[in-house]
């Protein structure tokens, strides 16, 4: 009988009675041995494959991570750079708008400001003609009241030497009236012997020189 080495209890054959646990036998010893060396050889080097083949699957399942992660990076700058893209498109979009709007102000603004100056300058221009016409209008008056102020200076002056000339034919009437007056009366004078002849003569003589041709 032999010793269980699991349990101590005695038993016969190659396995123990009572917990069946293989009892060695020196050439099944050896056997076993072998068998166990071999299977453990064997877990061994299924272990080291098992690793070897978890190493690749970790190395393959990391370069995929990586790979994935790589075309997840790359989605993303894609992403990205679409999205500063469409970003850089619209602010030149609404720079290119604000643009079109400032140069459409500009030109309403210089528009305005060109209306402005024409309007300006028609408006001097009328403001001119108004004026050259005020002056044209003022002149003829000041022309028309000239050539009346001249007409009524030669009036008057015609008036007075017209006034001038009938007071001399009046004054000279006048002296010729008193030159016959003075003429009768020496005539008279002389009949009655009061004065003599030459004397006569010479007051008659006097009295024509007085009288005006």
């Amino acid at each position: 009988m032999a010793r269980c080495p699991n349990c101590g209890q005695k038993t016969r054959g190659d396995y123990c009675q009572y917990c069946h646990y293989p009892i060695l036998r020196r050439r099944r010893k050896r056997y076993l041995k072998a068998e166990m060396q071999a299977k453990k050889q064997a877990e061994l080097e299924a272990k080291e494959k098992a690793k070897r083949e978890a190493e690749e699957a970790r190395k393959e399942a990391e370069e995929a991570r990586k790979a994935k992660e790589a075309e997840e990076l790359a989605k993303k700058q894609a992403e990205l750079e679409a999205r500063e893209k469409a970003k850089r498109e619209a602010e030149e979009a609404r720079k290119a708008k604000e643009a079109e709007k400032l140069a459409k102000k500009q030109a309403e603004l210089e528009a305005r400001e060109k209306a402005k100056r024409e309007a300006e300058e028609a408006r001097k221009e009328a403001e001119e003609a108004r004026k050259a016409k005020e002056a044209e209008k003022l002149a003829k008056k000041q022309a028309e009241l000239e050539a009346k102020e001249k007409a009524k200076r030669e009036a008057e002056e015609a008036r007075d030497a017209r006034k001038a000339k009938e007071a001399e034919e009046a004054q000279t009437i006048a002296d010729i009236e008193e030159s016959l007056r003075q003429v009768e009366s020496i005539c008279e004078e002389l009949k009655a012997g009061k004065v003599g002849t030459e004397e006569a003569l010479q007051k008659l003589s006097d009295i024509s020189e007085r009288i005006p041709e």
